[in-house]
């Protein structure tokens, strides 16, 4: 009965050693922004995505950087859909508008026909059915969801099916009342739907079901089923365990993946990341946890033992280990007791005849294997420290009580005679406590005490000290298979024998290496070094290469507790401290049980990328691209380097160089991910961070470029101006000193040539003068023909009018009043004829001194429209202005006003019984003036002599008695404005003025 219990008891605690993990649990304490975590999805960056009641959180394994500022009317979301891979994953908030993550940034976008979280059909609306356990708390709702075929909408009491081709509808048989609807999920592109009833899974493809499976956990009423088709994931949560659920080869493929207490109650969300082994469990009130799986496993001695600290160790059959306790172990936990009593922990041995050598005190144990380990007394007074055996004989390192008085042991090297402790053949004194010896070759062994390593010759029996000038506690030697000889320490890490030289190994990141315990070397040639804080795993080839070349970077890979073990401390300090079992697995000692692992299955994890997107510059967050923008006046700036990264956050190395720095090299950041910069030159400067993602050392790089602005007097060009004006000031002085000197021999004839100068100056300006009163001579006579002839046309009407009422015998009213409002209008016209003598007079004595004026040309025309109405009104002709009333002109006003006044007044003599009609045309700076009379029209000859005029009129003879003063002054009129005048007579009767103009303004 007592076998059976033992049995049983060994079982049981197989069954607990089996689950190894580790929870890490977050909250709104440690960097949610809520307690709700609604929805859980990996982005193609590799970054973890959370919907909360608060905002949408990303997680790179680190650190939350938490997204809540919208512009929504609240910050509330619930599941995800979408493309992953696509970078196009969706999410919606209860405002009912659409948030898009893509590039690692979500945004508020608008909702596209192939993204809609819902559709109304047939009046009822459907929402999208993306996860079947958000709906669970809504009863009553309508659900749709696409698939590559078809369409199916699940309601309350049918699920329909409508075909995307040939719009058939199919009405599937099934009864799924909403409390069921977490029974319908899908893997990949296959259907399926738990039928309670028959207990079975049916396979749905195309609105009807094909197969039928039998599968008691998804069957289960008691089972939950948790399924994100935006992941392609279905969870089974059966009590306390959970229960990934794949589809492969037609056929369900179940795992369990861990059995957890009081943590699957509230579970809303979960997702499994493949890559790095890790579950992540959203509740609707408690956060998010996250499931570490570990390929260690932690085995611990059963409650009715004392502690479960372990040191010495043997390998005991292909797959355990048996300690100084007689206590055999696999990975499964304890297997047998052999009952070895009352023995220290630190020496354990084998002799040739697998016999089990142990230590009590100072007694020397032989537990024999014939016997099934029963113990008998060896040998007393012996205290064996490390002992080892070839074919011929056994070699013990012995501690010995010191006899001059001071406390500690020294200690003896024994070689025995043969396989047996009877006859010893040699011995070798140190002065210092034993810790490790080991054959170096066949003529030599290395000793290690607490104060150095030596060299033994079994020849010469010569001891040599391989650190004469340092003192070394060793604490292991081992050789590895390609005959190299690697030394561990107390305190000062380790060391590479070669050619009797040591040649340390440089430390890890946190000096944990510096107390290693021993060396295992794996079958890929990857060092696995056990210490007082963590495990380390490194390539042999990389510690060999930086023996060649001091400046390589030798990386230690480490796993600590978030691995799988109960605590980092492993445990020294014994002749054993690793064993190689023949299954390939590794086991170590530690301060809390024996960690066994494969270590070929163990993954290195590494980053896959590295993004720098984010700064904080004072305070505020500022997003870029490759490009960062600074003023000299900020005081601190922060950018944060984004790496996903889910493992342990020791192995995560992110290096950084900044140029512009007194210091220019490779620099480690803090786990945090963020590089502080402050007091930086202006300039352009580059920012290159690199970040290992291999055992062997390889690096990916990325770089950005800081850009901060000088300061005007710290550009280039101004201390080239400051540097110019210096050289300018003193070339200046040297000039000035060397003519000053020279000043005084020429003063007599600077002062004749000022002389002479202002001389000929008051010469030429007495000819200008001359010239302008010779000028104004002729102006003022052409002025008084100009007066004579302009008032000629009114004082004769007059005149013709007086006459007309003389010659009148019998007035009637109405011909008095017409005769005397004739002569009214003519003198009142001749009245203001004559107020604009004085414009005439402005023409030719100011018109160069004065500046041009913006004016209406159309009212100016109006002007000179109303000055002959009267006359022309009286020929029964009418003047008619077409110009354009938006033209406004710079073009001197009192000269055009005299070009227009002299060509009307022609117009109206010589046209009766007609029209004058003014119309203008503007082509960029040019307009054309354009008055057309119907009179009797120019005579060619005077439009010859006119034109030929025009061209050369300084030169050409002026035909003032028989062609009069009129057009002569309208030609000098226009050389003042740059004009110029066409005159052309109309076909059927009259004369065209065309005014060609330059509207420009001249100051």
């Amino acid at each position: 009965m007592q076998k059976y219990t033992s049995a049983f008891l060994l079982f049981f605690f197989s069954l607990i050693y089996t689950q190894q993990y580790n929870i890490q649990s977050y909250n709104t304490d440690n960097g949610l922004p809520q307690n709700s975590v609604k929805d859980i999805i990996k982005d193609k960056y590799g970054f973890i995505w959370l919907t909360t009641e608060n905002g949408i959180v990303r997680y790179d394994g680190m650190k939350f950087v938490v997204y809540k500022n919208f512009p929504l009317n609240n910050q509330r979301f619930t599941f995800f859909y979408g493309y992953p891979e696509k970078d196009s994953i969706f999410t919606t908030g209860d405002s009912g508008k659409t948030l898009l993550i893509s590039k690692r940034s979500p945004k508020v976008t608008k909702t596209s026909k192939r993204n809609v979280d819902f559709i109304s059909r047939d009046n009822i609306n459907y929402f999208l059915y993306s996860s079947n356990y958000i709906y669970t708390t809504s009863p009553g709702i309508s659900l749709y969801f696409p698939c590559q075929e078809g369409i199916y909408f699940i309601r309350e009491n049918s699920i329909k099916y409508i075909n995307n081709l040939s719009k058939a509808k199919e009405n599937l048989n099934i009864k799924a009342k909403y409390k069921n609807i977490a029974r319908i999920f899908v893997i990949d592109k296959s259907v399926f739907f738990i039928d309670y009833q028959s207990k079975k899974v049916q396979k749905i493809e195309r609105g009807k079901i094909v197969s039928s499976y039998n599968e008691p956990l998804l069957t289960d009423a008691k089972s939950k089923i948790y399924w994100s088709r935006v992941n392609n994931q279905v969870f089974i949560f059966n009590g306390n365990s959970i229960y990934r659920c794949e589809y492969e080869d037609k056929r369900f493929k179940i795992s369990k993946l861990v059995q957890l207490e009081d943590i699957t109650e509230n579970i809303i969300s979960v997702y499994y990341d493949k890559t790095y082994k890790r579950l992540y469990l959203g509740s609707s009130t408690y956060g998010l946890q996250i499931v570490s799986f570990t390929d260690f496993t932690t085995v611990q001695r059963p409650p009715s033992k004392p502690e479960s600290v372990f040191y010495s160790t043997l390998p005991y059959g292909s797959s355990s280990v048996i300690n100084t306790y007689g206590e055999v172990y696999n990975r499964n936990g304890l297997v047998e007791d052999k009952h070895f009593k009352s023995n220290i922990p630190f020496f354990l041995a084998y002799d040739q005849e697998d016999n089990v050598i142990a230590r009590k005190a100072s007694d020397l144990l032989l537990y024999q294997k014939k016997k099934d380990y029963a113990k008998i007394v060896s040998k007393r007074n012996t205290i064996l420290i490390d002992f080892f055996f070839d074919a011929k004989r056994y070699y013990a390192f012995e501690a010995l009580e010191k006899t001059d008085g001071t406390i500690g042991y020294s200690g003896v090297l024994m070689v025995y005679s043969d396989l047996s402790f009877k006859t010893v053949k040699k011995r070798f004194f140190f002065n210092d406590e034993p810790t490790k010896f080991l054959k170096f070759d066949k003529d030599y062994l290395l000793a290690g005490t607490t104060k150095g390593l030596y060299k033994v010759s079994l020849k010469t029996n010569k001891i040599i000290n391989l650190n004469p000038d340092t003192e070394l506690s060793i604490r292991n030697i081992i050789q590895s298979s390609d005959g190299n000889f690697w030394i561990t320490t107390s305190g000062k890490g380790f060391y590479l024998l070669k050619n009797n030289r040591l040649i340390k190994m440089p430390y890890d990141a946190d000096n944990n290496i510096s107390s290693p315990h021993t060396i295992l070397e794996d079958q890929n040639g990857f060092f696995w070094i056990p210490t007082n804080n963590g495990l380390y795993k490194v390539p042999e080839s990389k510690l060999l290469r930086y023996v060649q070349d001091k400046k390589t970077r030798v990386n230690y890979y480490r796993f600590s507790k978030v691995s799988g073990f109960e605590t980092n401390e492993f445990n020294g300090g014994s002749n054993v401290c690793g064993n190689k079992l023949g299954n390939g697995e590794f086991v170590l000692p530690s301060l809390d049980g024996l960690v066994f692992f494969n270590p070929t299955e163990i993954k290195s994890y590494y980053p896959e990328n590295i993004h720098i997107e984010r700064a904080l510059i004072d305070g505020k967050e500022r997003f870029f691209n490759q490009i960062l923008n600074i003023k000299q006046e900020s005081n601190r700036i922060d950018i944060f380097i984004d790496t996903p990264y889910y493992s342990n956050p020791d192995n995560l190395v992110i290096e950084t160089k900044l140029s512009g720095t007194t210091n220019v090299k490779w620099e480690s950041i803090g786990k945090d991910g963020k590089f502080s910069i402050s007091n930086l030159t202006h300039g352009n400067h580059s920012f290159v961070v690199r970040v290992l993602v291999s055992d062997t050392g390889k690096y990916i790089y990325k770089k950005i470029h800081i850009i901060i602005p000088p300061y005007f007097y710290q550009t280039l060009w101004f201390k080239i101006l400051i540097s110019s004006a210096l050289l300018l000031f003193i070339y200046f002085l040297v000039r000035w000193r060397l003519s000053f000197l020279k000043k005084r021999n020429h003063e007599l004839e600077e002062i004749i040539n000022s002389r002479t100068r202002s001389l000929s100056d008051t010469v030429e300006k007495l000819e200008i003068t001359k010239r302008k009163l010779h000028k104004e001579i002729e102006q003022q006579k052409k002025l008084i023909g100009t007066i004579t002839h302009d008032i000629t046309t009114p004082v004769k009407f007059i005149a013709l009018t007086a006459k007309e009422a003389l010659n009148k015998d019998d007035f009637s009213e109405q011909h008095s009043e017409k005769i005397l409002n004739s002569i009214y209008k003519s003198s009142d016209q001749l009245y203001n004829f004559t107020i604009t003598l004085k414009e005439y007079s402005d023409i030719y004595t100011h018109h160069q001194s004065d500046k041009t004026e913006l004016y209406s040309l159309h009212k100016l025309i109006e002007e000179k429209k109303i000055l002959f109405n009267a006359i022309a009104e009286n020929n029964n002709t009418a003047i008619i202005n077409n110009v354009d009333k938006t033209l406004w002109v710079w073009i001197g006003k009192n000269i055009l006003s005299a070009i227009v006044h002299n060509l009307l007044d022609n117009s109206v003599k010589f046209t009766k019984d007609g029209f004058i009609t003014i119309e203008s045309n503007v082509e960029g700076n040019t307009i054309t003036l354009l008055i057309r009379d119907t009179g009797i029209g120019m005579d060619e000859k005077k439009i010859e002599y006119y034109t030929k005029l025009q061209d050369n009129i300084e030169n050409e003879k002026l035909l003032l008695q028989k062609y009069g003063m009129g057009l002569h002054l309208v030609l000098q009129l226009l050389q003042m404005i740059e004009g110029k005048i066409v005159i052309k007579k109309n076909k059927l009767k009259g004369t065209t003025f065309k005014l060609i103009l330059t509207n420009k303004k001249n100051d």
